[in-house]
């Protein structure tokens, strides 16, 4: 699961709090602070690693 490799990547490089929760049928959001940094929908998923250095770069702000 994208989100459990997205979390695990986080925690380790950045030692951050992640916390998963299950989204709907092909879901896959993420919020930064209750802002939502990326919206996706079933047919588009990015990367593991383009999720987390977005969120590395939007933490380095």
């Amino acid at each position: 699961m994208m989100a459990s490799r997205v979390a695990a990547q986080l925690r380790k490089e950045n030692n951050v709090a992640v916390e998963t929760v299950r989204g709907g049928l092909g879901e896959f959001s993420v919020y930064l602070d209750e802002e939502k940094v990326i919206d996706t929908n079933r047919f588009w998923y990015p990367t593991t690693n383009k999720v987390v250095k977005k969120l590395q770069a939007l933490l380095a702000e």
